[in-house]
């Protein structure tokens, strides 16, 4: 068992396993991370679909008005 043992040791195996074994944990978390993103993704794309969110985001980012806004125009002095 002791021979076993230190041939895994000194053949690199053991060293090796380690290293998949923390590359399997970084790719999990990574995997996790990108679910997380896309389902945030999804709500954002199903949100912008809707009529009154591309109104409130062209009044907001465009200055727009709506028809039945009351604009108010003030001279420069």
């Amino acid at each position: 068992m002791l021979i076993f043992g230190v041939s895994i040791v000194l053949n690199g195996n053991l060293w090796r396993l380690w290293g998949l074994h923390r590359d399997f944990d970084r790719i999990s978390t990574e995997i996790n991370d990108s679910k997380k993103a896309t389902l945030d993704l999804e709500v954002q794309l199903k949100q912008a679909k809707d009529p009154a969110f591309i109104e409130r985001q062209a009044r907001d980012k465009l200055d727009l008005a709506g028809e039945h806004d009351l604009v108010f125009v003030f001279p420069e002095q």
